[in-house]
């Protein structure tokens, strides 16, 4: 054996044992997460969307053993937050806090959002629901959907919204669409500005999200009129829904989150079990209460299948309304 016959042979065990390193899957890539994990919110901070996703960040944060942070990129009725997420790889570190926008009104509402909720995200699982809460100025003398809809049909009612196109405008125009009457219209960018009319009576009635107007039931000011899911809120059982005077009335906000189309499935699965534990536990499910949603834990083919449904219901409303974004 020459001299240089070790060398060749040390060179070549080197080689075979690099290999079988790189031919082990468990060796070649980190289980996942091995780093920070963001949560995309198209809202700004404070609102009941980011409230939701911080909860879910604190959930996943203590199950996955890595930070979990939230981003909050606002803007043009959350298509910026999703096109984000969509340009991101498709690895589980980038993920979108979904909403009735992002996943069923958006694409129908502007003339490009930029993405398709059902072909370029993957569902992972629910958060939590929220209803709207329909409410009129006493000064009607109304105090039920019943009234308020015969009153409409005797003279010209003016309303409210907090969005226009979001869950809100929807609610209160699908209203007026069954309950058959025509009504003036006026849109405000969120719930301050709306109550700076209708606290003082310069709006007849208006919409907004249920935590959101609560403290204004509760003090007088305004009266309940019915929460806008297909049954009484558990957390709110003495408002009446609005379904109980136009059965199949239903419009709520409801959030989860979502994936790029590509994630593999071992991480939407590990996902959607944290969340499953997180959001059954109690001290989730009070704390959700305080805020008027409730969890809504569940595989990602029962998100899905929300999603497709309201999709296309959603949809249809706004094109029999004509609304279109500003």
């Amino acid at each position: 054996m020459s001299r240089a016959a070790p060398a060749i042979l040390a060179r070549r065990s080197l080689l075979t044992a690099a290999s079988a390193l790189l031919a082990t899957p468990a060796l070649a890539q980190a289980p996942w997460p091995n780093r920070p994990v963001r949560i995309v919110v198209g809202f700004p901070a404070g609102g009941t969307t980011d409230i939701l996703g911080r909860i879910a960040a604190q959930i996943l944060q203590e199950s996955l053993g890595q930070p979990v942070v939230v981003e909050n990129r606002p803007g043009a009725g959350s298509n910026i937050a999703a096109q984000a997420v969509l340009r991101s790889p498709p690895d589980g570190y980038m993920l979108l806090l979904g909403s009735p926008g992002t996943n069923a009104i958006n694409p129908h509402l502007y003339a490009n959002a930029g993405y398709d909720p059902l072909k370029d995200f993957l569902p992972i699982s629910q958060i939590a629901e929220v209803p709207n809460l329909i409410a009129a100025h006493p000064g009607l003398g109304v105090r039920d959907a019943a009234a308020l809809i015969a009153l409409a049909k005797t003279r010209t009612l003016s309303y409210g919204e907090t969005s226009i196109g979001g869950s809100t405008h929807l609610a209160a125009e699908l209203f007026r669409l069954m309950g058959g009457f025509e009504a003036t219209h006026v849109s405000y960018r969120g719930s301050s500005p709306m109550m700076v009319d209708l606290l003082p009576g310069r709006i007849d009635f208006g919409t907004d999200n249920l935590p959101s107007i609560m403290p204004h039931i509760r003090s007088g000011a305004l009266v309940a009129i019915g929460v806008t899911s297909a049954e009484r809120w558990p957390a709110n059982p003495e408002i009446p829904a609005i379904a109980e005077t136009l059965p199949g009335y239903e419009v709520t906000a409801w959030f989860g989150l979502v994936a790029p189309r590509g994630t593999p499935p071992e991480i939407i699965a590990q996902v959607n079990q944290a969340l499953r534990v997180g959001l059954e536990n109690p001290v989730t499910v009070s704390r959700m209460a305080e805020l008027g949603a409730r969890p809504l834990p569940g595989p990602p083919e029962v998100y899905q299948a929300r999603n497709e449904r309201e999709f296309i219901r959603l949809g249809d409303l706004i094109r029999r309304v004509g609304i279109r974004a500003e």
